[in-house]
């Protein structure tokens, strides 16, 4: 319950957020649901991921095969790298489709619903297409048990790309955005043939799995390029850019960098959220260019984007500059840097790691007038809560650790201790924190919900089942 004396909200911003899948009711697909998170119900040890790894190209690329190919019904653009990866597809896609292509996207994690990872067209895969779709692989699935021995126990990341590959080809669409999940070389999605590969900034993250070593990471990423096919870097560390633009290189790959070849500057003093700007090879420039998102890491990700699109345009697809203005303009990106409410102002963001966390930090002063800020933070278990602490703490006036609902969501007593002096209150629910940090905030103050998407997720519903029909 709010206490008495905690000040009034106002109106919530934001559209009313999809059901959650709990809610759904499609007993169907909730069967499917469970059907394919039970593929990794079982956890894995890091020793067993890494023995695994070098078995997941292979075998997605069999489990495709007994689906038909349907890989190969559209042409693909893979996004790999640490950080801006999702946001990067979400803007390309959104330029794409405004180009008047039929588009298909695939993200990962969710914030409320499974179907969230699969976009089409504007649109989230139905509860009654995700049946469907399931039926039609069971066969498939069937037939990779045989191949366990040698191929390894397909994971719920592999289904549900190969389920979202297949919606793709069903649904006649033109070209597919694909996000990669956990590096590039070995990952699921690198079973497609992509017509042009995107790594945006490469940092530290999953150590454990991909190396210890931003060299060792880059590796990876970089195994997401073909050979003369081209590629696009986002902004890297000179370790990073190093090993990128050597494979690079060695694969013949046509290259573009944001930040040497493509630039984007401010058009006004406020540069993590005004117009701004970007500028290309041979006298391209795009001008008075806006979006929704908020930050100037999500401008160098607007521009990996547009240099992505002409890549693209000069490959033969017909993308103009007036499908950049709008696709940015148009992109819908819930979660990141994603204002809710005003006065006090709610915002939220997926930053899970010390870079990302820093560049909130960073994005945070630079984007908003507040007296004081209040931050609710949950995290994943193994993340870098060291580094999310110490890019945040310093700039909170009070911080309330929490959890999501989720088997990996880090302890929040674990949070409170490894930052004594600036925790206020501990909950076990995302929705307790955000009760808590309403009852702390003034008007003027901002509230800001973060750690991960999972949290973010949470923090979305709770929000608006709170504020959603309050007046403003």
């Amino acid at each position: 319950m709010l206490h008495p004396c905690a000040p009034p909200v106002s109106r919530w911003l934001s559209a009313a957020p999809p059901a959650p899948d709990a809610a759904i009711s499609h007993p169907a697909y909730q069967e499917a649901l469970a059907e394919i998170y039970a593929y990794s119900a079982v956890p894995r040890s890091v020793a067993e991921q890494r023995a695994d790894r070098p078995r997941k190209r292979e075998r997605m690329r069999r489990l495709l095969a007994l689906l038909g190919g349907p890989e190969r019904a559209y042409a693909s653009v893979l996004v790999a790298g640490t950080k801006g990866k999702g946001s990067t597809a979400a803007l390309l896609a959104s330029i794409l489709r405004c180009a008047g292509l039929r588009v298909g996207r695939y993200t990962q994690p969710h914030l409320h619903t499974w179907r969230e990872r699969t976009w089409l067209d504007g649109a989230l895969i139905t509860p009654e297409q995700v049946v469907s779709l399931w039926a039609e692989m069971r066969p498939a699935l069937a037939a990779m048990e045989t191949q366990v021995d040698t191929l390894g126990r397909l994971t719920t990341f592999e289904v549900g790309t190969a389920l979202t590959l297949l919606h793709f080809a069903r649904q006649a669409a033109d070209l597919a955005v694909l996000e990669v999940g956990v590096g590039g070389r070995h990952d699921a999605t690198n079973a497609v043939e992509p017509l042009l590969s995107v790594i945006t900034p490469v940092s530290l993250d999953h150590q454990a799995v991909l190396g210890e070593t931003l060299a060792e990471i880059a590796a990876e990423k970089a195994g997401v390029m073909r050979p003369g096919c081209p590629a696009i870097l986002g902004p890297q560390p000179p370790e990073a850019a190093r090993i990128l633009e050597e494979q690079a290189a060695r694969l013949g790959c046509p290259l573009q960098r944001v930040g040497t070849d493509w630039r984007w500057e401010p058009e006004s003093n406020r540069a993590a959220s005004g117009p701004f700007a970007v500028a290309g090879p041979n006298g391209v420039c795009f001008v008075d260019l806006s979006m929704p998102l908020v930050g100037r890491h999500q401008r160098d990700n607007a521009t990996v984007a547009v240099a992505a699109a002409w890549a693209l345009a000069h490959g033969g697809w017909q993308i103009g500059e007036r499908a950049v203005r709008a696709g940015l303009c148009q992109v819908d990106w819930p979660g990141r840097m994603e204002v809710l409410a005003r006065a006090p102002l709610l915002v939220v963001d997926g930053a899970h790691n010390g870079d990302s966390a820093a560049r909130l930090r960073d994005a945070l002063r630079e984007a908003f007038r507040f007296e004081r800020l209040w931050l609710v933070l949950g995290i994943t278990d193994g993340k870098d809560l060291e580094g999310i602490l110490s890019a945040l703490a310093p700039l909170a006036s009070g911080m309330i650790a929490t959890r999501a609902d989720h088997p990996r969501a880090l302890d929040p007593r674990l949070i409170a201790a490894a930052a004594p002096g600036h925790i206020l209150a501990v909950t076990d629910t995302v929705a307790a924190g955000l009760e808590v940090a309403w009852w702390l905030a003034a008007p003027d103050d901002l509230i800001c919900v973060t750690g991960s998407l999972f949290v973010v997720g949470e923090a979305i519903q709770a929000g608006y089942r709170r504020l959603g029909g309050a007046a403003g």
